[in-house]
């Protein structure tokens, strides 16, 4: 691959796809063609728009493309699937995805963001994506069974089974998880990996990122999410509001 020197992050997509076999070249073409300055929002532009060329996040809209690739690569998508999205943000990874994928439903709690993020990805000629405004923690069962699942918020535990019931029968759901750290207000931990294969089911950690990945918290009072409480957030199993 040739290295765009004003896009630095491409560097790092590089080095990562190096560690996954097949490679992963659809993906990494991906990168290579969508500019990700195109989903920098508005108000935002001014103080990100120099950073959105590295390998650097803004919490809770657009992770780091690194974060991105690994993520949407272990999904190990074929081109016919269909993906659940938990989070849309500014559209990036949805777009991503969408280009990988059969079709994506992509959940989002921000309604101002969802519509900028449908708008987005229209003027891109993206059309096979549903959008929903919601609680990303309920999934979408109306649209199941899925293929994929991935998430751009942290869960507080396991995956719950009204999530596991809406997986297809060889499929792959992945998310964030960790503690919540007061300090970043992010939450710091490990992907989860969920794998369904008929009847069977298994969650473990992928060693990836070794303790060291932060996101946002899934706020929802459902069991894997987080709820806040006197200004700081905790497991939603564990709050008695």
């Amino acid at each position: 691959m040739l290295i765009d020197r004003t896009r630095p992050y491409l560097e790092t997509i590089e080095e990562e796809a190096r560690h996954f076999h097949p490679y992963p070249q659809r993906l990494v073409e991906q990168f290579e063609q969508l500019d990700r300055a195109l989903f920098v929002p508005e108000d935002l532009k001014e103080r990100f728009l120099h950073r959105v060329h590295t390998n650097s996040g803004c919490a809770g809209l657009l992770s780091q493309p690194g974060v991105i690739f690994d993520m949407v690569a272990y999904l190990f998508l074929h081109g016919n699937e269909t993906v659940f999205e938990g989070g849309t943000g500014t559209g990036y990874q949805t777009a991503i995805l969408a280009r990988l994928s059969r079709h994506v439903i992509t959940v989002e709690v921000d309604k101002d963001r969802l519509e900028a993020s449908k708008e987005r990805l229209g003027r891109l000629g993206i059309t096979n994506v549903t959008f929903l405004h919601g609680d990303a923690a309920y999934g979408a069962p109306q649209f199941g069974p899925y293929d994929r699942m991935i998430f751009g918020t942290a869960s507080s535990g396991p995956v719950d089974q009204a999530l596991i019931d809406q997986m297809g029968p060889h499929s792959r759901l992945l998310i964030p998880t960790g503690s919540y750290d007061p300090a970043r207000r992010m939450v710091v931990g490990d992907l989860l990996q969920v794998d369904k294969r008929g009847d069977g089911i298994t969650q473990k950690i992928n060693p990836l990122y070794g303790g060291t990945l932060a996101f946002v918290p899934l706020v929802s009072p459902r069991p894997i999410g987080w709820t806040l409480v006197n200004g700081e957030y905790i497991p939603s199993s564990e709050s008695t509001s």
